[in-house]
């Protein structure tokens, strides 16, 4: 069942392919570290609660963080987490170092960092969009928390909410 709804999450096809989830990010950064949050919609939570919280009590042991991120986390890499980093205009694969999901409210969240100090002092951008349309990611300025001075833009293309930040 869990296999399942991973594949119905995350494999549509593009060509039938529209958001089924939703998910509002929340960024916090310096020029060494990436903090990205993710809350989904409250459809998604309820599977992911359900399949990950089984224990029922609203608190992520490692066992039920780690089942999450072998089942579904992992897999999102060949998405780019749907974090897409570039340094000096080149594309730079992620490799979140820290993984922590929670409960709030009715919301399943997830939080992932990833280390920008090989990245310090070069320019960046920091892409949000998922490419195979089947989530819809929204960021306001107001759920970015950084001093480094940046513009938000949203991306022009097909993609369902994408956002890119550039760093000035």
């Amino acid at each position: 069942m869990l296999k399942i709804c991973v594949c119905l999450l995350f494999y549509a096809c593009s060509a039938l392919a529209h958001p089924h989830t939703f998910i509002t990010v929340s960024l916090e950064l310096n020029e060494t570290e990436l903090k990205v949050r993710w809350l989904f919609d409250e459809m998604t939570s309820q599977s992911l609660l359900e399949d990950f919280d089984t224990d029922r009590n609203g608190i992520f042991s490692p066992k039920e963080t780690e089942a999450f991120k072998k089942e579904v986390f992992n897999d999102l890499k060949q998405f780019s987490f749907f974090t897409h980093l570039k340094v000096a205009n080149k594309s730079v694969p992620l490799k979140p170092t820290q993984l922590f999901l929670w409960r709030e409210n009715n919301a399943f969240g997830v939080e992932f960092h990833v280390d920008l100090k090989p990245y310090v002092h070069q320019k960046k951008s920091i892409g949000f969009w998922d490419e195979s349309f089947l989530c819809a990611l929204s960021l306001e300025k107001e759920q970015i928390r950084t001093s480094l001075p940046y513009t938000l833009k949203e991306v022009d293309n097909a993609y369902y909410y994408g956002y890119l930040l550039e760093f000035l």
